[in-house]
């Protein structure tokens, strides 16, 4: 058997609206999926906010000798943030302490956000395949009715009922990649705010060393 013939029995013996249920469905397993990654991610990202404060500190106290060291015995995805703008503040690397952090926040911020669109796609895109998946049904009901000879409401509803199950279920499927879109866009918006306020403190801190340094050797 070939493979349009395979798949013409396919969609025969279950129904193209079938097919578009059972395809949304793996859709919300996929969605969930996605969803969990990115929930593992951010919580990587806390916990890398959070450790990352023993080098604001150590910076805070005037030692960024200090700060670089526990810089670089972090690891994380926050942590080469504070190596790239450390290292070049101390004079280990060539290169501006400040736009260096900017490009690595710049970096984060893109891997927080990675990914998260499909939901949102999928919350746009699924109400129009399970109305798709409806509008089948009810044809393949009036056609089945036609066929037959036989009428009435009892026959009519029944088909039309069968087939909006699949509106259902893409609406289902729609609301849930919104919510979890938000719902990472939330965690990710509030993560992004306590990053960048840490990384101003420790630019405010490695500005003022600078200036603290240059008025020395003006002396």
């Amino acid at each position: 058997m070939t493979l349009p013939l395979a798949l013409e029995q396919i969609t025969g013996d279950l129904g193209i609206e079938l097919l578009l249920v059972l395809f949304m469905l793996g859709c919300s397993l996929f969605l969930v999926a996605i969803a969990l990654e990115r929930l593992f991610l951010l919580a990587r990202v806390r916990a890398s906010i959070t450790t990352s404060r023993r080098v604001v500190l150590a910076a805070r106290n005037g030692k960024l000798s200090d700060a670089a060291k526990i810089a670089r015995s972090l690891s994380g995805p926050v942590a080469p943030i504070f190596v790239a703008g450390l290292e070049r503040a101390v004079g280990r690397v060539r290169g501006q302490p400040v736009r260096a952090m900017m490009r690595e926040c710049k970096r984060v911020g893109g891997a927080m956000r990675s990914r998260t669109w499909l939901l949102a796609t999928a919350g746009a895109l699924m109400p129009f395949v399970g109305l798709f998946g409806t509008v089948i049904g009810v044809m393949s009901a009036f056609q089945a009715i036609g066929e037959s000879g036989q009428g009435g409401f009892a026959i009519v509803s029944v088909g039309i009922s069968q087939a909006l199950i699949a509106t259902a279920v893409g609406i289902a499927v729609a609301l849930e990649g919104v919510v979890l879109f938000n719902l990472l866009q939330s965690i990710a918006q509030r993560l992004a705010r306590d990053l960048s306020m840490l990384v101003d403190e420790l630019v405010e801190l490695i500005e003022t060393e600078e200036a603290s340094r240059a008025a020395s050797s003006a002396e």
